[in-house]
Formats: C-alpha cells, structure tokens, sequence
C-alpha cells in the first residue's frame, strides 16, 4: 500500500487557516492527504493573493462569499508537481503547471462552478464539494486537486525561450478570467474592443489579452486618471483612454469619438452608487455588437431596453473561464502573443511567506490595481 514515503511527501504540511472573517488565521500544520485516483498533490509556489481577499476572509465578509470553517483559502496558483495518482501517468513530480481554482461536479456539469478555497456556491451539489473533499485552497505547502484542474506549462519554453522568472507566469490566473469573457463573445482580429472599467485588477488584464486575440483598438474607460495612464503604459498605439465621468451623454459621445466599437467587456465590481458607464458602454456598441458580463454587481442596472431590441445586441454572461479557454490562454503567453513579467509591463507587488498574511492581505487590497500581482510564497523562492 503507498504511504507518503513512498511518493516521497512529508506527514504533515503548513497551511493558512481561518476559522472566521472577524478571527485571525493561524499557520497550522495539517495532516497531509495521499493522491487518491484522479487527484494531484502539488506544491504551491506562487499562491496568487486577490486584491478583495480583505473583503472576503477579513472584517466579517463583507462580499458575502460563502465558505466552509475552518479552511485554508488560495485559488489559482503556480505549482509544482508533488505527487499523482497512478492514472495521471502524464504528470510526473517536478513538472512546473497552472492549477486553476475552478471545481466542477463530476456527475453534474450544469453545476456552476465553485472557487477553491474561496467560493462554494449557493447550490446544495456545488457547497458539497467544498465541505469535503476540496475544502483546502493554496495558500499552504500543499495543495490536493483535480486532475483536470492541472494545466502543464511548458517550462522551456517560457523560462529559456522568452526568459520569464517563474514568478512571472502567476499572472496567467488573472488572464485566464479576462479570456474566459472575451472568448466567450468572440473577439476577432480586427475589432475594437471597449474595456471598462480597465483600471481594476481583472479589467486591466483584458486590455492586453483583448490586444493577443487581435483587437485593433482597445479603448480603456476608468475614473482614476492615473490608473488609466498605467493601462496605457507601454500598451502602443492600440489602446486609447476614455475616462468615466458619471454622465451617460458625456461618455457615450467620448466613446463614439472611437469608431464603431463590436464587443464591450465588463467586469464592475461590487459598488454602490451609479454604473452609468454600463449604460454608455451598451449604447454605444454597434449593430448586432456583443457585451461580455463578467462583474459582481449586485443589485439591478437600468438597460437601454429598446436599443438592445432593435440593434440586436448580445449579452453574454461569464463566470471564471472553462479548461479548454485556460489552455488557449496559456498558449498565448507560450508563443510571446500574450507578454508578461517584464515584457508586458507586469510588476510583482510583493511576495510573502504565511507567517506574514495579515501584512500580505492589507498589502494586495492596498496595492490592487493595473498590471499588478501580489502573492504568498508557502514554499518560500
């Protein structure tokens, strides 16, 4: 019988854990799981820290997330391969891999799916995952998942070949959510692509994937001026900025300045007061134009009703991103189409050990904002 010897794992790893959003967590030593059929055990190397993790594990949850207690969080992470089952024989110990947070019922696909170690759902099937099997996330030495949450990276190509640091590549968790939107309408070589906000973590990320998938003008919309210099920073001449001033007309005249726009990609977060931009944004897409809703509004938007009728627009909604769209996505940063780390501008806010989470969460929500990325390393460099 295999032992944790024998697939050369320790007994026991450290990993974050909370109890409650009003207590502080604890680095805890947890019993350590062996890989069972169709699961991995990895070694997390760069556990990406949201900017809204304060918003969600701090200060009483004030998003609301639900979640099982105690828990270790982390979602989407760079990993190295710890140990697999026998009927993974393609993942071999040592194999650098994306592992994305996504969970899905295996005998229930049109289950939504849940966040590792963030987010269970509000579904009885989607919270069943997490009370049990997949409570754990990656903020921790190590980390038990699916093996379809694996994608392998390849290493040469993007460590040798376009010289990135692997603490590079734990931005491609956030790409994958801006793909999973712009996929999903499909954004064609050639489209103006309208991003706003653009000036958030998630929305900035779509100004550059848009360009990969071929955009031939990106238009940024945000509030803050210096955040939108930063989107433009370094982005060519393909990107233009317009800013958010809260007047539907106003916007709405800046953007037609811009041309015909065919897709909008939206990714609001959570927020009181006015979303008039999402008003502009609709209205000024063109005939039979597409909008990607990907944002965390909670409340009702007043839409342009008739507007939507006659031009025969598409409002597609998307949650995270499906596996196939994470290995396009990784694929845009193999060949060089998709540039990051130092090449596309993407600057690593800071890294921190667990001991450290409280500094780490106040520093990534401090922090947040275009091309940047903070992250836990349980491992440490």
């Amino acid at each position: 019988m295999a032992d944790h010897a024998s697939h050369n794992l320790p007994p026991t790893f450290r990993g974050l854990q909370f109890t409650s959003s009003t207590e502080p967590a604890s680095v805890v030593d947890v019993p350590t799981p062996l890989p069972a059929a169709g699961t991995v055990i990895l070694r997390p190397l760069y556990s990406n820290i949201v900017p809204y993790a304060k918003e969600i594990f701090r200060n009483g949850n004030p998003r609301a997330y639900t979640y099982p207690s105690p828990m270790i969080p982390g979602t989407s992470c760079i990993c190295r391969v710890a140990a697999a089952a026998p009927d993974t024989p393609h993942l071999k110990p040592g194999m650098l891999v994306f592992m994305s947070g996504l969970l899905r019922p295996r005998d229930n696909i049109s289950v939504p799916p849940i966040l590792q170690g963030m987010y269970m759902g509000a579904t009885a099937e989607s919270q069943a995952l997490m009370e049990g099997e997949w409570r754990n996330g990656s903020w921790a030495q190590l980390i038990k998942v699916p093996a379809e949450s694996i994608h392998v990276l390849n290493e040469q190509a993007l460590t040798k070949g376009l010289g990135y640091d692997v603490e590079d590549l734990g931005y491609i968790s956030t790409l994958a959510v801006a793909y999973g939107g712009l996929s999903d309408v499909g954004v064609r070589p050639g489209e103006t692509v309208l991003v706003a906000p653009a000036t958030g973590n998630f929305g900035s990320a779509a100004v550059f994937v848009a360009l990969a998938m071929g955009a031939a003008k990106v238009i940024a919309m945000g509030r803050s001026q210096e955040k939108l210099r930063a989107v433009l920073e370094g982005a060519g001449d393909r990107v233009v900025t317009v800013p958010i001033t809260g007047n539907v007309e106003d916007d709405l005249a800046a953007l037609q300045a811009h041309g015909p726009i065919d897709v909008y990609f939206d990714i609001s977060p959570p927020a009181t007061g006015s979303f008039s931009h999402i008003k502009s944004g609709i209205m000024a897409l063109r005939p039979k134009g597409r909008m990607s809703i990907m944002g965390g509004c909670t409340g009702d938007l007043e839409l342009p009703y008739t507007m939507i009728v006659f031009k025969g627009l598409t409002l597609q909604g998307t949650f995270m991103y499906t596996r196939q769209q994470a290995d396009e996505l990784i694929k845009l940063v193999e060949t060089g189409l998709l540039p990051i780390g130092k090449r596309g501008g993407i600057e690593i806010a800071s890294k921190f050990p667990l001991e450290r989470w409280e500094e780490a969460i106040e520093h990534a929500y401090n922090a947040g904002g275009p091309k940047k990325a903070t992250y836990f390393v349980p491992n440490g460099e």
